[in-house]
């Protein structure tokens, strides 16, 4: 790290850091060059959004799945979701059914900007989420049928959000995919080095990460920032592969429909769609709301959580300059928020 704050990006692209990672690759019969890393160009996605009551969700474009996180945002927002109550059987029936609409949507049109685009106009228009929300069945749980092959995320993934005085946010969601990566260790450098390319399959064809020519490592990665009167508002994200998506969705509206805080926003209770047709639900929601999704059809699995969320509030005085950063990290983890009230 201090090796990176001296020398900034020139550490890994030609310098010490990169010459230890290209050493121990090479020790272990790998490929990577320096050359690779000195060529190698950063390039720029664009971002894609939705308006949520008043408010815009931003999230990272294809390649990657996030996607997902809008798809099941846009069908809640059909519903009165106050009405429903938090965490009540209502709510949580609503959300597991088009989460599981998102969670096919992500099988069958992940692509990249290239190869195979999502059909972004059509997920994205409120016409298709009124038709989700239309066939939505309010009294019983539908069954799960993959479009195709099923695929993993990886288990080894952090999220962290930041913002300066200024205003200025990041969201970001990094992963070395499996536990430890490949559980190759660069000691010079104190980095692991990762492993998606473990998630490629080939057989049967299909599986969208695989690594083909012309394709794009595919994730459900979802860093999010929520804008509001044109100004970042807030900012979430999470680890938890293909939970992901299904947690920022959650994110954003206990925030906005709920007006949580926070803090409160990413400690409250979630559930998840997961393979082959589950249901992932907090055990800290009540066993009799458990049993009632299971009444509806819901495969119910009980799970010490969902996630390990990160997010940020920025309130503005009547100029529209910040006042206040309020910081949350779940209280299930180690994650850890520090929050600033800016002097006048």
């Amino acid at each position: 790290m201090r090796t990176v704050a001296a020398e900034g990006d020139a550490a890994l692209y030609g310098g010490t850091v990169g010459e230890s990672v290209v050493a121990e690759v090479e020790r272990r019969d790998g490929f990577l060059a320096m050359v690779d890393l000195v060529e190698h160009e950063a390039e720029w996605f664009d971002p894609i959004s939705i308006d949520y009551r008043g408010y815009q969700v931003v999230t990272a474009g294809a390649p990657s799945n996030s996607f997902a996180a809008l798809v099941a945002t846009g069908i809640m927002s059909r519903y009165d979701i106050p009405a429903l109550g938090v965490n009540t059987t209502a709510y949580l029936h609503r959300f597991a059914e088009a989460t599981k609409y998102a969670f096919w949507a992500r099988l069958k049109y992940a692509g990249g900007p290239e190869v195979h685009p999502p059909p972004l106009d059509m997920l994205l228009s409120e016409a298709h989420w009124q038709e989700q929300a239309d066939a939505l069945d309010t009294n019983h749980a539908s069954s799960f049928e993959p479009p195709g092959s099923m695929s993993t995320d990886g288990a080894d993934t952090t999220h962290f959000v930041v913002a300066d005085r200024w205003g200025n946010v990041v969201s970001a969601t990094i992963t070395l995919g499996h536990r430890f990566g490949s559980a190759v260790l660069v000691e010079d450098a104190g980095i692991w080095l990762n492993n998606s390319m473990a998630y490629s399959t080939y057989e049967p064809k299909g599986n969208p990460m695989d690594a083909t020519p012309g394709n794009r490592k595919h994730s459900s990665k979802s860093p999010t920032i929520i804008m509001h009167d044109g100004r970042p508002w807030a900012a979430v994200g999470s680890p938890g592969g293909h939970t992901i998506p299904q947690t920022v969705a959650q994110l954003a509206i206990n925030l906005i429909d709920f007006e949580m805080d926070v803090q409160a926003a990413v400690d409250t209770p979630r559930v998840a769609f997961a393979e082959p047709d589950l249901l992932l639900v907090d055990e800290r929601i009540p066993v009799e709301v458990r049993a009632a999704l299971e009444a509806l059809g819901h495969h119910v699995r009980p799970t010490r959580g969902i996630g390990l969320p990160h997010a940020l509030r920025i309130d503005y005085d009547t100029n529209g300059h910040p006042t206040q950063f309020v910081g949350a990290a779940d209280s299930r983890g180690v994650g850890t928020a520090v929050g600033l009230r800016v002097a006048p």
